[in-house]
């Protein structure tokens, strides 16, 4: 195992398509860090010029094109310039009838674990709403989920095509490493880590890892991002999985109940 490792390393010719998805995952993890060391202390001068300027809509506009550039522009410019090829991005179908059976098995069986786990969650605990910081319209939703797709698709590219010369299974252990791609960049961040210690903060986390996981199964055996995003979608629709909002819960209940924060045991 560990001599197919080394001849990988060895062998490999995509290492402009690894060193752009290492690239990609340190910006990721520096940007979120920044950004929690700033949030932190709210009455520095830093903190409240960057909330002032937050508050003008071109400052907004600016920074929804550098998500755009990050998340969609990163994995094109890899297209552009052929580090990774369309196939390895899940663009190229060999097979429909194949993949769509394959999805609606994937479909079904995801929709009924996450009825099952999802909803006696959401009702044990009723009493926590979710902040309005971690829901979103959905327009932004439909936003969110695209930008996941092209994120982990590149990801996962990358590491098919740094793998294709030396695994005769790469496609297998390319969607092992983007989803592990994938975790250490949402680890790395102090914004998850703190969230997921929060009933009602952490449910969109979860649900994202979750879909993330969903993602990385469907493509071993489709190879179909069209059929992903499908996937996605359809849960997204069907699945009820979004608590209630504060300001929601305050005009049917006298109590404002706090986001709880999970014990340690």
């Amino acid at each position: 195992m560990i001599e197919n490792w080394i001849r990988v390393f060895e062998t490999s010719r995509g290492w402009d398509a690894a060193i752009l998805a290492l690239v990609s995952v340190a910006l990721f993890i520096a940007a979120s860090n920044v950004k929690w060391s700033i949030t932190r202390a709210p009455n520095s001068s830093l903190n409240q010029q960057l909330t002032r300027a937050a508050a003008q809509p071109v400052i907004r506009a600016l920074f929804e094109i550098v998500r755009l550039l990050y998340y969609i522009g990163i994995p094109f410019a890899a297209l552009y310039f052929g580090w990774i090829d369309l196939r390895a991005f899940g663009l190229v179908i060999s097979d429909w009838a194949e993949g769509v059976r394959w999805a609606i098995v994937i479909f079904l069986a995801a929709w009924l674990l996450l009825m099952v786990v999802w909803l006696p969650y959401l009702r044990a605990t009723a009493d926590v709403y979710a902040t309005p910081a971690t829901q979103f319209s959905f327009p932004r939703r439909l936003v969110e989920l695209i930008y996941m797709q092209a994120h982990w698709a590149f990801y996962r590219a990358a590491a098919i095509v740094f793998l294709t010369s030396s695994i005769p299974d790469a496609y297998y252990w390319g969607a092992v490493v983007g989803l592990g791609l994938t975790a250490i960049e949402a680890l790395a961040s102090p914004r998850i880590r703190e969230r997921l210690t929060r009933i009602g903060e952490a449910d969109g986390i979860v649900w994202n890892a979750g879909q993330a996981v969903i993602n990385a199964l469907g493509f071993v055996v489709t190879r179909n991002l069209y059929l992903l995003i499908l996937i996605h979608f359809l849960l997204e629709l069907s699945v009820p999985h979004l608590r209630a909002q504060a300001r929601e819960r305050t005009l049917t209940s006298p109590t404002r109940a706090q986001p709880q924060r999970i014990r340690e045991s």
